[in-house]
């Protein structure tokens, strides 16, 4: 029976054994542990630990570790003294799988850490560390297979839950702050084979989200062989993101097999205030090759608008490459563009200096931070100022030159096609736009648009322009080309005309349509507008507006360099001006005659009397009426220049598209009315 007493001493010495390291180590001091682990981590990170409160080990087969009020030193130039700060730090860790090399936390709780991340203005984050430098050991000859192989210790969790934290990230550069606020976080699995059951509920910049599912096993965290499986739904407000899938080699993020569903009930939840509608998104994201994403069977759904096809990103080589193709039937972007931004809105400093082209340097860097090759095929784009109709786009970025072509949609009815090349040399840029429109129908489009009662017609525009700067203002202060814009037939909004103001509405502008209180628009016989561009001055080959009534002729200057404006705008009136008889006209010859002149600049335009233009209009009236009697103030009226009946539309297209001006200047204008005028004075008097 020997062995028995053998047994039975060995059971009591190991009793022994384990109630002697028991009570040493209940009483045990460990809070005089304390400036090792600190000077530890001083020595690892360079930073200060401080453990304000005691450390409590509590002895069983799962023992359990206590420290509260643990505060972690943060870099010097960080805006508050500690990186992190945690009130609570607890963790349960099982013996018996350590003797395996595995840690098994059973338990790990956090109670309101408090954990800031920041980058200052250099670009330098608090999460670099300066470690203490020590003698680097001679490394042996040959390594044992024991170190060769040596990998890091299996680690399993059961629970692991998070009450009151908060993750803050602070960018000095950008000056944006985003925080992470947990109000409860649980995830709990059975075994290191078993999914994670995952719950979560905080805010994100103060807007409450909460996230729920499983993901696992946490052994395909540590094994290249075992595949990661996701099932988890996020929501934040209207929306709701679900994801459901497989990586299938988590620890490389490699054999991505996800699929993708979100959906709100409306944008305004992503995008602010808007009436867009419901959203909802569907997708599969794929890794076919090494760093190379593509997302396939992409589906956006945005009220009535619709937008389909693939998008693959490469992260390979040295910038990142985008390929995507895309089509849509219909996109109406109205709702989600903000209404005070705009291609025309200038920016802060721009509207300092009370300009509208800014000074800023265009972000031509921007341009070199990856390559893109976008297609987009679209049956019909809704803009808030255009309509666009089966648009074909080919985007491409390439080492910082930017393509844009073919461009070509239909609007209104009339096709346009054009090209756009921006091709960056150091700080500056080489721009080249073309575009040409025939037969735009500008009623049709604003009926697209749901828009009434502004203008109807077909135009025609040309535009060639190219340029070179470094920020949008040089770039005009550069320009060359011509823009040529042509209408024919048509009516324009009565409302439009008055916001030339009252005194000019109610004078000249009124003949426009002198029954305009009994219908809301006014019949135009054609509007051209013509510019030919050289060194940054646009000076105008044709500037006319002709009605039934009265005929506008322009002529000047823009100067985009300074931005200012010099246009004359000289008013003709014509036979039938709403009246049965001479005696019968309720304006003054004046009113009928002034002309006027378009000054000041982009930004701060003013509309006043051209003085010397109004002395020769009144001049051809007056010779008329001198010649003719009072029957010739009407012949005066009706042509506008002593019976010159050439068709104003045909000249001003013709002399748009030929780049010369209309008219053959000021000088034989002025020895034209001079002439008149005495000749009818000669008359008068009998001579």
């Amino acid at each position: 029976m020997r062995w028995k007493w053998i047994f039975g001493v060995a059971v009591a010495l190991t009793v022994a054994l384990i109630v002697t390291i028991y009570v040493i180590l209940s009483s045990y001091d460990f809070n005089s542990l304390k400036p090792k682990i600190a000077r530890a981590v001083k020595d690892a990170t360079g930073r200060e630990l401080i453990l304000g409160g005691d450390i409590e080990l509590e002895i069983v087969l799962t023992p359990a570790l206590v420290v509260e009020d643990v505060r972690f030193q943060n870099a010097p130039w960080a805006f508050r003294p500690e990186m992190a700060k945690i009130r609570r730090f607890e963790v349960q860790v099982a013996l018996l799988p350590l003797i395996g090399g595995t840690i098994d936390v059973k338990r790990l709780i956090l109670v309101e850490p408090d954990i800031l991340v920041a980058t200052n203005k250099s670009g330098k984050s608090n999460l670099e560390f300066k470690t203490v430098k020590k003698a680097k050991p001679a490394e042996p000859k040959e390594k044992t297979p024991a170190e060769a192989e040596m990998t890091l210790p299996a680690l399993t969790f059961n629970e692991v839950r998070i009450e009151k934290g908060r993750l803050t990230y602070k960018d000095e550069r950008s000056g944006r702050t985003y925080v992470v606020r947990l109000d409860s976080l649980t995830a709990m699995a059975s075994d290191k084979k078993s999914p994670v059951e995952l719950e979560l509920k905080g805010a994100y910049n103060r807007k409450p989200f909460e996230v729920a599912g499983t993901f696992g096993p946490l052994i395909a965290l540590t094994d290249p062989g075992k595949a990661l499986s996701l099932k988890l739904t996020a929501k934040a407000g209207d929306a709701t993101v679900a994801v459901d899938g497989a990586i299938r080699d988590a620890i490389n993020a490699k054999g991505l097999a996800l699929t993708i569903n979100a959906k709100c009930r409306s944008i305004a939840g992503i995008a602010g205030p808007t009436d867009a509608g419901p959203f909802k998104v569907t997708a599969k994201l794929t890794d076919d090759r090494a760093k190379t994403y593509k997302i396939s069977d992409l589906k956006i759904t945005i009220g009535e608008s619709n937008l389909v096809g693939s998008v693959k990103v490469s992260l390979a080589d040295k910038r990142p490459r985008l390929v995507a193709m895309l089509s849509s039937r219909k996109l109406d972007l109205r709702p989600v563009l903000s209404k005070d931004e705009g291609v025309g809105q200038s920016s802060e400093s721009a509207a300092k200096q009370g300009k509208i082209f800014s000074d800023d340097p265009l972000p031509l860097d921007v341009l070199k931070q990856a390559d893109v090759n976008v297609k987009i095929r679209a049956g019909q784009i809704l803009l808030p100022l255009l309509a666009l109709n089966d648009l074909k786009v080919n985007m491409v970025l390439e080492d910082g030159h930017l393509t844009v072509r073919p461009l070509k949609f239909v609007i209104g009815g009339g096709a346009l096609d054009g090209r756009f090349n921006l091709r960056p040399q150091g700080k500056s840029a080489n721009l080249a736009l073309v575009l040409k429109t025939d037969q735009l129908d500008l009623g049709r489009m604003l009926k697209d648009l749901e828009v009434n009662g502004i203008i109807e017609g077909k135009m025609d525009i040309e535009i060639d322009l190219n340029g070179s700067g470094g920020s949008m203002a040089a770039l005009m202060a550069g320009l060359n080309g011509k823009a040529i814009m042509v209408m024919g037939d048509g009516r324009i909004g009565n409302k439009y005309i008055d916001l030339l103001g009252t005194d000019l509405s109610s004078g000249i502008f009124q003949l426009f349509n002198p029954s305009k209180h009994e219908t809301n628009l006014t019949q135009l016989n054609c509007f051209v507008i013509g510019f030919n561009i050289k060194d940054g001055l646009a000076e105008s080959t044709a500037l006319v507006f002709d009605t039934n009534i009265m005929t506008v002729v322009g002529d000047g200057k823009l100067n985009l360099k300074t931005e200012e404006l010099a246009l004359s705008l000289n008013p003709s009136p014509k036979k039938g001006i709403g009246i049965k008889g001479v005696g019968k006209l309720s304006l003054s010859l004046t009113e009928l005659t002034k002309s006027f002149k378009l000054g000041g600049t982009l930004a701060n335009p003013s509309l006043a009397i051209d003085r010397t233009r109004t002395v020769i209009t009144l001049g051809k009236a007056v010779g008329g009426a001198v010649l003719f009697g009072p029957a010739g103030i009407a012949t005066a009226l009706a042509t506008g220049s002593s019976g010159d009946e050439e068709n104003p539309c045909l000249a001003a297209i013709e002399a748009a598209k030929k780049g010369v001006k209309v008219s053959g200047g000021e000088e034989e204008e002025k020895k034209g009315v001079v002439e008149s005028v005495g000749n009818g004075l000669k008359k008068l008097f009998g001579r």
